[in-house]
C-alpha cells in the first residue's frame, strides 16, 4: 500500500500529464487544419482573376483545373460557381451552366454577372420573359453597364416591342448622352425602321466620338450606299480601307469602294481599286464587269474591251460584257464592228434601249441615216434609264442623239 501510495500518484500524475498534451496535441492539429483552409480560401481570391483571364484566352481546360481547387477550397464563393458556369457554357453544358448560375446567385443574389448570364440562357431557349426579369436583375445591380442595357433593348426588338425597345434605348441614352454604343444602337434602329437619314447622323456622331472605328465606318458606308450617295460612300470606305490593309477584311471593303467609285464618277480611282481587287477575285466575272465600265468612263477604251471580254469568258453570252465591249469599239470608231453587238444587245431587255440608241449612233458615224432615224425611234419609244447611256449622253432626249455627249 506504502509502495502504492509512493509510486502511484506520481504515475497518476504522469499519466495525466500525458492526457493532456494529447489534448494539447489534437488542440494544436486543429488550429494548424483551420489555419491552412484559412489559407487556401485566402488564395481563392487571387486565383479568382487568372481564371478569368484563362476563360477571356479560351484556355478551358487550364481555367477548370484551377477552379475545381478553388471549390474544394472554398465551396462557398458565390463567384466560383459564376466561372465554373462559364466553364460548362464554353463546352456547351447549357443545362450545368443554369446549374452552376443558379448556385452562384443563392449564394450572393447581387452577382449582376450571373444574372445576365442566366439572362442569356433562357433568351436562347425563347423564355423571353425570364430573360427580361433576369436582365433588369442585373441592371438593377449596374445600372449603367452598357453591354446589359444593349440585351435588353434587344430582347424588347425580340419580342416585337420595338416602341418599348425605343423608349428604353431613349431613356438610357439620356442618363449615358456620349456613350458611343448607344449612339450605335440608336442608329442601328433608325436604320431598321427604314430611317436612313438619321441613321447616318446618329453613326456619323458615333464616329466623332470613337473615331476611324471599322465596324462604325462600315454601318455608314452601307447607310451612304442606300440612299445612293456614292461620293461619301466612296470617302467612308476609302477611310475604312486603309484601316483594314492587308486583312482578310480587305476584299469587301476594296470592292464596296471600287463600285462606290465607278457610280461616283471618279472613273480613274476605280479602275485602281478594281486592279488591286482582280488578284483575289480574277475569276468573278463581276469584279471584270464593272472593271470595264470604269475604264470606259476612264476613257481607256482597250483596258475595257479587255474586261468585257475576260467577263465574256467567265460567263458566255453575258449581254452587260458585251455592252461594254460594243463601247469600247464605239470609242474607237469602230461603228461597223460595234453596231452588230448592239443590235444584238437590243434583244435583251435590261439593254434594250440602249442598243437601239448606240446602234442609232453607229448607223449614224456610218452615214447610214435611215437606220440611224429607226433604231433613234426605237430607243426613244421604250425611254430607258440606263446607267451606260447616261455614260454617253448627258441631258438630252434619246429621240435627238445628235446633240448628245460622252461625259467620259
Amino acid at each position: 500500500m506504502e509502495r502504492f501510495q509512493k509510486y502511484g500518484f506520481p504515475a497518476m500524475i504522469a499519466a495525466g500529464l500525458i492526457f493532456l498534451s494529447g489534448c494539447a496535441y489534437q488542440s494544436h492539429a486543429q488550429k494548424k487544419q483551420q489555419m491552412v483552409e484559412a489559407w487556401d480560401k485566402s488564395t481563392v481570391r487571387a486565383k479568382l482573376p487568372v481564371v478569368r483571364d484563362l476563360l477571356d484566352r479560351n484556355q478551358i481546360d487550364d481555367a477548370q483545373k484551377i477552379l475545381m481547387e478553388c471549390l474544394k477550397a472554398d465551396p462557398e464563393r458565390a463567384e466560383v460557381h459564376y466561372l465554373i458556369a462559364r466553364v460548362h457554357l464554353a463546352e456547351g453544358r447549357d443545362a450545368l451552366a443554369v446549374q452552376s448560375l443558379r448556385k452562384s446567385l443563392e449564394l450572393d443574389p447581387q452577382q449582376d454577372e450571373a444574372w445576365f448570364g442566366l439572362g442569356v440562357l433562357q433568351q436562347e431557349k425563347n423564355d423571353y420573359d425570364k430573360a427580361q426579369d433576369s436582365f433588369q436583375h442585373a441592371l438593377d445591380i449596374q445600372p449603367a453597364k452598357i453591354e446589359y442595357i444593349l440585351a435588353l433593348t434587344h430582347l424588347y426588338t425580340v419580342k416585337g416591342q420595338p416602341e418599348e425597345a425605343d423608349r428604353f434605348l431613349q431613356e438610357k441614352r439620356k442618363l449615358l448622352p456620349y456613350e458611343p454604343d448607344l449612339i450605335v444602337a440608336a442608329a442601328d434602329q433608325a436604320q431598321q425602321k427604314g430611317q436612313t437619314e438619321e441613321a447616318i447622323r446618329l453613326y456619323k456622331e458615333a464616329v466623332l466620338r470613337q473615331g476611324n472605328n471599322p465596324q462604325l465606318l462600315e454601318a455608314l458606308g452601307i447607310c451612304y450606299m442606300g440612299q445612293q450617295q456614292w461620293t461619301e460612300a466612296a470617302d467612308v470606305f476609302e477611310k475604312l480601307l486603309n484601316l483594314q490593309k492587308e486583312t482578310r477584311d480587305e476584299e469587301p471593303v476594296l470592292h464596296w469602294l471600287s463600285f462606290c467609285s465607278l457610280q461616283a464618277g471618279r472613273y480613274g480611282k476605280a479602275l485602281n481599286f478594281y486592279d488591286r481587287l482582280s488578284v483575289s477575285r480574277r475569276d468573278d466575272p463581276q469584279i471584270w464587269l464593272e472593271m470595264g465600265q470604269a475604264a470606259l468612263g476612264a476613257d481607256v477604251p482597250d483596258r475595257a474591251r479587255y474586261c468585257g471580254e475576260k467577263a465574256l469568258q467567265l460567263q458566255p453570252s453575258w449581254a452587260d460584257a458585251e455592252v461594254v465591249i460594243a463601247c469600247s469599239m464605239y470609242m474607237k470608231k469602230n461603228y461597223s464592228g460595234a453596231v452588230q453587238i448592239f443590235q444584238k444587245v437590243s434583244q435583251d431587255s435590261k439593254w434594250e434601249a440602249f442598243g437601239w440608241w448606240m446602234a442609232g449612233r453607229c448607223y449614224q458615224q456610218l452615214g447610214q441615216n435611215a437606220l440611224a432615224r429607226s433604231a433613234f425611234e426605237k430607243a426613244s419609244e421604250i425611254n430607258p434609264e440606263s446607267p451606260m447611256m447616261k455614260m454617253f449622253m448627258k441631258g438630252e432626249d434619246a429621240a435627238n442623239p445628235g446633240k448628245a455627249k460622252k461625259t467620259l
